[in-house]
């Protein structure tokens, strides 16, 4: 028979750390941390993880929330094995970094950060990243864990939230070195085979648009100047004359994209020429 007179271990007191400094124009009485950690509505993980779990919020990192959904949808072990729920409202996410400047090792350093995330005064919902919404009535809580984590170890979400490299994220987030391609500079055959052996691979990838000095090129196109998305892969459609090379990508926003699909979450295809015109760059995580 069970020992009936063990009793169940006490959950941990939830733990209640410093936060990092919030974005320059939110740091006034209006804005401030919402306990999403202790809300029972919410689940670091829900429905696994996936590229569509994660939303860029009201700070300028597309970079790394591009970056984020693309190890999500390549690698989602590396994301789940990189978060570790200490079970008092705190967690630790892993980020890799080299060694040294010239070194093509990567080592772990794991930052410690509770379950606290900005919000707007009065509300629960996260205001920076945020998780796909569970059947509980919350949210998923690892997106916006991992950029409390990554606001922590660059300084502050002000220091990684004006814009960054795409392909320092991807690096910190995969513990992998981290190709450049330029469509500049690029032949279109040469892109093509690059994120056909990157898609078949099950590399992470993502892209940025050109600069704002290039917006008229954007005009009525629902793409957006200066902004990084996630690359989901790229293959061919159709066939004989009307075959065609296609890139899919994602608006980290979730939302906004080309075409008429009627679903609106940012997930879309473009055919590699139009992928040249409007993409400078493209980085892959040789994973």
């Amino acid at each position: 028979m069970p020992d009936l007179s063990t009793k169940p271990k006490k959950k941990p007191d939830p733990k209640d750390l410093a936060d990092p400094k919030l974005r320059d124009k939110h740091s006034n009485d209006q804005y401030g941390y919402t306990s999403a950690g202790t809300d029972e509505r919410n689940k670091l993980f829900y429905y696994g993880i996936k590229p569509t779990d994660v939303y860029q919020g009201a700070i300028a990192d597309c970079y790394f929330v591009s970056a984020l959904a693309a190890v999500a949808a390549e690698a989602p072990d590396l994301i789940k094995n990189g978060i570790v729920d200490n079970g008092d409202n705190t967690y630790k996410v892993r980020f890799f970094r080299k060694k040294d400047y010239w070194s093509s090792t990567y080592e772990s350093t794991w930052v410690t950060v509770d379950g606290d995330l900005p919000s707007r005064a009065g509300s629960d919902s996260p205001m920076y990243a945020k998780g796909q919404k569970t059947r509980t009535g919350g949210r998923e809580l690892w997106p916006g864990i991992v950029e409390k984590a990554w606001a922590e170890f660059k300084g502050g979400y002000n220091e990684m939230g004006e814009g960054g490299s795409t392909a320092g994220a991807l690096e910190a987030l995969s513990g992998s070195r981290v190709s450049y391609s330029s469509t500049d500079t690029t032949p279109e055959d040469t892109m093509w085979l690059k994120l056909r052996k990157a898609t078949v691979n099950d590399q992470a990838m993502a892209a940025g648009t050109r600069g704002k000095d290039e917006e008229a090129l954007y005009k009525g196109t629902n793409l957006y100047p200066w902004h990084a998305y996630t690359v989901l892969g790229a293959y061919e459609k159709g066939s004989g004359k009307n075959r065609k090379r296609i890139v899919k990508l994602r608006n980290p926003w979730g939302r906004v994209e080309p075409g008429q699909d009627g679903k609106d979450d940012g997930i879309f295809e473009l055919t590699l020429e139009d992928f040249m015109k409007f993409y400078s760059s493209v980085n892959i995580a040789n994973m």
